[in-house]
């Protein structure tokens, strides 16, 4: 013990002595009673001289204010750096930071620097000098001040990387600057790249530069330079990967899919190509190979374009059990046509459109599978549910199913009743007799196609519907529509009465092309041509257009050559039109064209804007002239 006090320095106190004797296991305190005497020649102090002090951080806001006024920087990024070098303040002495900064605006490099890369402050400060002197010593390097990416390395590899530089001989002096040559890529982000892989200076020279010519010939220059460890691999290891990679459906292949090992990529490869799973690994690269792949699949098994392809996969949102279902539904004999036109129903899961298809082949009656497949966008539970009401029930002579009695008795084919079926699937649901009923009762006085396409009708009872053919055919005859049936009788009324004023202005079998050439005395050619330069003339209310033309007529004295010039006037709100006519008539303005009445309320008012300023402009020049 007495030994162990003479050796001391004098500025140990007896109380630090007994903590040594007391916690000599403990490194920190014996280091910290070994570096009193670098401490006192620091200026900041001690927290206390008390034992806990020994290992504790050095005042925080004495650092803080020297980092500020030293690099002349805000709170935050003083609080930053100071984080940043936290652990090494518990070994070294405070003035390691500020030393290291003054090295290094010594040498030149910028504080941006320093706020971007701070953990460098903890590099002991004869170490980092040591790291300058070196990399200003790497051969063929116009400003050292680029190469402060590699004060991140260890001051061992910094030390191998230039002597290597020192005994190789290659094209630009370095390998930094051959590779920004050969690439094309500017060389700080070069430097860049290298200080995060310097180990690619333990590869051999001939084989850095062999692996950079096989790399460049198949990757992007850019992405070698993102993923130089790439370069350590094999040269005939690389050669062959990049090969295999190259004969894959892949469009863009990167540096990682060498680098990965061979059974990982296999497996993956293999998954996407047997089952249609989606590869194991992450990457943005990975996807596009795996939907380049679905897209030529279904290219294939489809017979169809690439255009056709690519809306089935945006349809079904990239599924990964779309090649999958196409494959099984081509083996259960669905034609390409019907799946095409039917896609959503590939977004099915596999085990669920297998059920799906069992269901549906358990139907009684079924004539072939195209007919009642797109069916299988509905819920399995739904399509089983419906399958067996089916089973259940007999229509006709001849046993058959609703799809089938309703396609035979309006001429459509089985599959566009049953798409149409699947959209409403309330048509299998209601009682058999109001559907039997009803559909007689449509067929009799409309059109199948207005049938097929408006099958909520079918919801009310064949009474209503037989009231409302009633009420409709006395005043329209042939014209019916299904929302005939299912509209208020507000609306039908006033649609039947539109339809009475219509019919007394137009007589039985007059057009509104023929009422044009009496009402304007226009020649049938003429009216056609003005139903060519507005075709949306045609689906205007004949009362309306009626109105419009005795207005402008009669009570405006155009003619009728200004209404063929301008037929858009008869699209117009008469009542607009009014309040418009109005207004120019007050400020003295008759428009020659009608095309102004029927302008945007913005165009218009600008028009009288610019009429009235005008006018003033001539008022004016009256009263001075």
């Amino acid at each position: 013990m007495l030994k162990l006090l003479q050796l001391l320095p004098k500025t140990c106190s007896p109380l630090t002595t007994r903590a040594l004797y007391a916690g000599s296991v403990d490194g920190g305190l014996l280091r910290h009673a070994f570096r009193t005497d670098d401490a006192n020649k620091d200026d900041l102090p001690l927290l206390d001289d008390s034992i806990s002090a020994a290992t504790a951080l050095w005042k925080k806001e004495e650092l803080l204010s020297r980092l500020k006024n030293l690099l002349n920087c805000t709170h935050e990024q003083s609080e930053m750096l100071y984080k940043a070098n936290r652990k090494a303040l518990r070994v070294f002495a405070a003035r390691l930071l500020t030393d290291n900064i003054e090295l290094l605006r010594a040498n030149g490099i910028d504080d941006k620097f320093i706020y971007e890369n701070p953990r460098v402050l903890s590099t002991p400060t004869d170490d980092l000098a040591k790291k300058l002197k070196l990399l200003r010593e790497l051969p063929a390097v116009e400003d050292c001040k680029m190469l402060t990416p590699f004060l991140k390395a260890s001051l061992k590899s910094i030390e191998r990387m230039v002597a290597v530089a020192k005994q190789e001989t290659i094209p630009g002096g370095n390998r930094i600057n051959y590779l920004s040559e050969r690439t094309g890529t500017e060389v700080p982000v070069v430097i860049k790249f290298f200080a995060t892989n310097i180990r690619v200076y333990r590869i051999a020279l001939d084989k850095f530069i062999a692996n950079l010519d096989i790399c460049l010939a198949h990757l992007e220059p850019a992405h070698v330079v993102r993923h130089l460890s790439v370069l350590a691999y094999a040269t005939s290891s690389i050669r062959e990967r990049l090969q295999a990679l190259k004969n894959s459906p892949l469009e863009t292949i990167k540096p990682w899919m060498v680098r990965v090992p061979d059974i990982a990529l296999g497996k993956s490869f293999e998954a996407v190509i047997e089952k249609g799973r989606q590869p194991v690994f992450k990457d943005s690269v990975t996807g596009t190979w795996f939907e380049t792949y679905v897209l030529k699949r279904m290219e294939s098994l489809l017979g169809c374009t690439e255009e056709t392809s690519r809306a089935i996969y945006d349809k079904c949102k990239g599924t990964v059990h779309l090649v999958d279902n196409i494959e099984f539904l081509l083996e259960k004999g669905v034609v390409a046509e019907v799946i095409i036109q039917h896609a959503p129903m590939l977004t099915s899961k596999r085990e669920d459109l297998h059920q799906k298809v069992a269901t549906l082949e358990t139907l009684q009656c079924l004539r072939n599978l195209n007919d009642v497949v797109p069916l299988c966008v509905l819920k399995a539970y739904q399509l089983k549910k419906i399958v067996n009401n089916l089973n259940n029930e007999q229509l006709g002579p001849v046993n058959t199913n609703r799809i089938y009695y309703f396609a035979d008795s309006t001429g459509f084919k089985p599959g566009e009743v049953t798409e149409q079926f699947a959209r409403r699937t309330f048509m299998f649901r209601i009682p058999k007799d109001s559907f039997l009923a009803n559909l007689k009762l449509f067929l009799e006085h409309m059109n199948r196609e207005d049938i097929l396409a408006d099958l909520w009708a079918f919801k009310y009872s064949p009474g209503i519907v037989a009231e409302r053919i009633a009420r409709a055919k006395e005043v329209r005859g042939k014209k019916l529509m299904p929302w005939m049936v299912r509209c208020p009788d507000v609306v039908l009324e006033k649609s039947l009465q539109l339809t009475k004023e219509s019919g007394a202005l137009l007589g039985e079998n007059e057009t509104i092309v023929e009422y044009f050439c009496k009402r304007l005395g226009f020649d049938r050619e003429v009216a056609n041509s003005i139903f060519i330069k507005a075709p949306s003339v045609r689906n205007v209310r004949i009362t309306k257009v009626k109105k419009v033309i005795d207005y402008l007529l009669d009570e405006l004295d155009y003619t009728p050559n200004d209404i063929a010039l301008n037929p858009r006037i008869l699209m117009h709100s008469l009542q607009t039109t009014k309040k418009r006519m109005a207004q120019l008539k007050e400020i003295g303005c008759r428009p020659k064209s009608l095309i102004i009445v029927c302008k945007s309320q913005r165009q218009y008012d600008l028009f009288v804007k610019e009429w009235i300023d005008a006018k003033e402009r001539k008022t004016k020049v009256q009263q001075y002239g």
